[in-house]
């Protein structure tokens, strides 16, 4: 986070992964090539109307017996059959009143989420949840996480290049090695973008045409792996082909605040200049974005030393800070595939033209803060203010221009992009009592370099649950829903894999799919816990934690959950999570288009001591498993906490009979955030007649609905299959009532009415993001012409939020 094979598409395209309730189960084959029998056919064919059909049937047979069949019965006197009745009836009379006394006894003593005795349990016999995630976690082994971690990252594992296709074929090998039921690629035709190799991209220095100083246009080896052929040079992915030269203009971290003191406090121009700035804070694609909006000619991002060496240590490989020849690669797109928005990039889709997309304009690209020096020390003008300064040994200046008034900044990028061929792993373990309900488990593969951290880290955590999993079925221990595991491609380059994917099932996810988890890498430090979820997963989350050691063992803690809430309290006692999932990763189309209830979650630094966007080599070619042995998680302690925690949610949302999905949180947050809006905007909305009375008593509504829905949950009486079928179909189609099919105004791919990324960062989202970006500006751009759009958002906010009150109800209609 951040050669192509052409194939016509025909009626027997194996391919494409049947979504339907068998999965393509059919065709399965044991290791003699015969179809799989015995108790999987048996599976197939279950369904709870069949069953009930099989008991019908089964009273008819008993129904046809008859005494009278037997030819010594006719004998009897009718005497004696009135003694026989006599003595039947007595003797019933007394079986009923044991029964009954039975009854009372043990009623209490049965519960409906007992395996053995619950009619949606499944198949009897099997541990129970608890029982089997221990089974699990025990199983999981960190030497195997180290193996497969080394393996992953001895190359360089970019989507659409020989090192990313070698991996492709790794994962899909070590999975169908598990055991697990099915395992296959998909593949997606997606316009990729990558630097010239013979033409490599630089900002100069000039005066004339002297060039004085040209930026690195590679980073200097410091390891062994860093010095790999293979390793791509520095390049924002996506960023326009040409060429910028001006004056150098230094503009901070590139944020809207930063643009609007610069135009607004210092009334300066900045058409046709080229722009400097450093990385954090934003998304560099917000950056870029911005710079285009303000007429810039061209932007160059940095890593400076104050966001990514801020204790002045020694840099890497002596430590994890980030070396001044170190350089961050990334992506300035958007998500999803440029050719084709909103439908998947499959041979047969229609596509845009490239001249049609409109995104970026400028060229960009990174350099190291070494590189980046040379260039601000020469700065004219003002000096920066306090905050716009960084740990460079200069005095930052803003400019216009350099000192010396014959010296211009010369950018020259020649980015190409082109329909490469990208693929996604996908496995799948099916449901035995409910296989159309979906738990996906999800990490990218892709990498602009090593990616020891960023992804593969979460992927050789991934490839060590299937193993544990697999291990599971051999012992005959099944989940009742279906486990999907999928191993994403191009996420760096704008989420494509994931994206595609969703897109191409989009209509069945949206209906059968209960929860996505995501890892975009399992730990970048090793101190605590950070879990970004909707509000429906949150009890899931903080019950799995509670199962699984403190990884630190330096620690008098016991659990995850204990440590946790140590080193990150939240509120009410819990441990802190955050409901905003941005875009940074492969969880925004499932949660943001598809309303798929999803967590993203990994072990981090302690934010308080540095408070940094990110690691310091964060995808640079320092990124190497040197590092992440080094100075990340030495023993692999928790990348393994990870695994446990991911896979017990996992199998906690797949065996639970009633999913631990409490509404009453996501109608708190709203009431909370509703109250925001009402302090924050309250004079202006009444000035303009926003109907802020109407969200208020939609979202009074749906409290109310929330805590009888909540109340009738526990003390329902259970007593079949289809009682818990209702009620976790509502909880599960909740989360997708949020989701407005017209999307944001001007933002058509973000559909989530209270979670979406910010327009103006797409890392962070807003609460409301419809009616927060549209505040911004009209507040901030005296844009007054938007306050008829700000009361259209209000109404559709009003409007979702009485919808996804009415989905709890009984009826609802």
């Amino acid at each position: 986070m951040d050669s192509s094979v052409r194939k016509r598409v025909t009626n027997a395209d194996s391919d494409q992964i049947n979504m339907s309730t068998d999965l393509e189960y059919e065709n399965l084959q044991d290791e003699d090539g015969g179809h799989r029998g015995g108790w999987f056919d048996k599976l197939k064919s279950f369904t709870y109307i069949k069953m009930s059909a099989e008991v019908t049937n089964d009273f008819k047979k008993f129904s046809n017996l008859s005494l009278a069949d037997d030819p010594k019965m006719v004998m009897k006197s009718n005497r004696c059959n009135r003694c026989y009745l006599a003595t039947l009836l007595i003797s019933c009379l007394a079986f009923l009143a044991v029964g009954i006394l039975i009854g009372y006894f043990v009623k209490d003593n049965t519960t409906p989420n007992d395996n053995e005795t619950n009619p949606a349990s499944g198949l009897a016999g099997q541990p129970s949840v608890e029982e089997a995630i221990r089974k699990i976690i025990n199983r999981l082994d960190k030497s195997k996480i180290k193996e497969n971690l080394r393996l992953y990252s001895s190359d360089t594992r970019m989507s659409g290049t020989p090192g990313g296709n070698e991996l492709v074929h790794i994962l899909e090998k070590s999975w169908k090695e598990a055991g697990i039921d099915s395992v296959k690629t998909t593949p997606y035709d997606v316009l990729m973008s990558y630097p010239n190799d013979t033409h490599p991209n630089k900002i100069q220095l000039i005066s004339g045409n002297t060039v004085l100083f040209e930026s690195a246009t590679a980073e200097k080896p410091l390891d062994a792996d860093s010095n790999k052929k293979t390793i791509v040079a520095p390049f924002n992915a996506f960023a326009s082909a040409g060429v910028a030269e001006g004056d150098l203009v230094y503009v901070n971290y590139a944020r809207i605040e930063d643009f609007m003191y610069l135009t607004k406090n210092l009334s300066m121009d900045l058409t046709g200049k080229v722009l400097i700035a450093r990385y954090g804070k934003i998304f560099r694609g917000s950056k870029v974005e911005n710079a285009q909006n303000h007429n810039a000619s061209g932007i160059v991002m940095y890593t400076d030393p104050s966001d990514f060496n801020m204790a002045g240590e020694a840099t890497y490989p002596s430590s994890w800070w980030m070396p001044d020849t170190g350089v961050q690669r990334g992506t300035v797109g958007p998500d999803g595939d440029f050719l084709t928005p909103f439908y998947p990039a499959k041979d047969y889709a229609y596509r845009k033209t490239e001249k049609d997309i409109a995104e970026f304009r400028i060229p960009a690209q990174p350099i190291s803060y070494g590189d980046a020096e040379k260039f601000l020390r020469e700065l004219n003008g003002v000096e920066a203010p306090p905050d716009w300064r960084g740990k460079l040994n200069i005095t930052y200046r803003i400019g216009t221009g350099f000192s010396n008034a014959s010296l211009k900044a010369k950018l020259i990028v020649n980015n190409f992009e082109e329909i490469r061929t990208i693929y996604n792993v996908i496995g799948y373990i099916k449901g035995s009592v409910e296989p159309d309900r979906y738990i996906l488990l999800g990490n990218h593969y892709d990498a602009w370099v090593f990616g020891s951290i960023d992804p593969l880290s979460g992927t050789a955590a991934l490839t060590e649950i299937i193993h544990s999993l697999g291990d599971m079925l051999k012992q005959g221990i099944r989940p009742k829903r279906t486990i999907v595991f999928c191993s994403w491609g191009a996420e760096e380059h704008g989420l494509f894999g994931s994206t595609e994917w969703v897109e191409e099932y989009m209509k069945v996810l949206y209906e059968r799919s209960i929860a996505y988890l995501n890892v975009d890498y399992a730990a970048d430090y090793n101190y605590v816990l950070t879990a970004g979820t909707s509000p429906l997963l949150q009890d899931t989350l903080y019950e799995t934690t509670k199962l699984i050691a403190n990884p630190d063992k330096t620690s008098s803690y016991k659990t995850l959950y204990d440590i946790w809430n140590k080193r990150a309290p939240g509120e009410n006692g819990e441990p802190s999570v955050y409901y905003s999932l941005g875009s940074g990763s492969d969880m925004a189309t499932f949660y943001q288009r598809a309303g798929v209830p999803s967590v993203d979650m990994w072990f981090t630094y302690n934010s308080d001591k540095w408070p940094i966007l990110s690691y310091p080599v964060y995808h640079s070619a320092y990124e190497t498993i040197n590092l992440y042995e080094n100075y990340i998680d030495p023993d692999y302690s928790y990348n393994l906490a990870m695994a446990q925690l991911w896979s017990g949610m996992a199998w906690k949302l797949a065996n639970d009979d009633l999913l631990k999905f409490d509404v009453r949180r996501y109608s708190t947050a709203i009431t909370h955030f509703v109250s925001n809006l009402e302090n924050k905007f309250s004079k202006s909305w009444h000035a303009q007649n926003v109907n802020i009375d109407a969200l208020k008593s939609a979202a009074q509504n749906l409290t109310d609905s929330a805590n009888k829905f909540q109340t009738y949950v526990k003390s329902a009486s259970i007593k079949s299959a289809i009682d818990y079928r209702i009620i976790n179909d509502k909880m599960i189609q909740f989360e997708r009532a949020f989701i407005d099919p017209e999307g944001l105004p001007e933002r058509r791919i973000y559909k989530h009415v209270i979670f979406a990324p910010s327009k103006y960062d797409s890392y962070s989202d807003n609460d409301f993001p419809g009616i927060v970006d549209t505040m911004f500006e009209i507040e901030s751009n005296k844009a007054v012409d938007k306050w008829d759009q700000l009361k259209q958002q209000v109404s559709i906010a009003t409007f979702t939020i009485q919808s996804a009150a009415n989905t709890l109800d009984d009826v609802g209609l």
